[in-house]
């Protein structure tokens, strides 16, 4: 029931959120703190942005991580925060959900993919 729940509520986020978008370029990832939403084999395939706070968004059975929401709030850091995942969809998801229980995020559009792409060095 509780997956269910959070599944509507991710649902209807899009209706309300207003999240801000940033196309990801390495120039702007110091102005945040980076959470990469992606699963653990995506971190291994690929690295993650350095210094960069990796919280899944789903499980990598595909279920949706039910602590998703509180570990982001536990985040402490004086920048803005700012999710990454592969292509820019499921952040675009997170953001919305993020932002409906009362997290200030910035969307990275674009993604790991695009990072990766203008030539980004990511750490393992």
């Amino acid at each position: 029931m509780k997956k269910l729940f959070l599944y509507l509520v991710l649902c209807t986020n899009f209706v309300f959120a207003e999240v801000k978008n940033v196309n990801i370029n390495a120039d702007i990832l110091k102005n945040y703190q980076i959470i990469d939403i992606r699963t653990p084999s995506e971190w291994a395939q690929t690295g993650m942005i350095k210094g960069a706070i990796g919280i899944s968004f789903y499980n990598e059975n595909g279920s949706l991580n039910e602590n998703f929401i509180q570990e982001v709030k536990n985040v402490s850091s004086n920048k803005p925060i700012a999710i990454v995942c592969r292509s820019g969809a499921r952040s675009t998801k997170a953001s919305a959900l993020l932002d409906q229980n009362g997290v200030e995020v910035t969307n990275l559009t674009g993604g790991m993919n695009a990072l990766l792409s203008q030539g980004y060095e990511t750490t393992k």
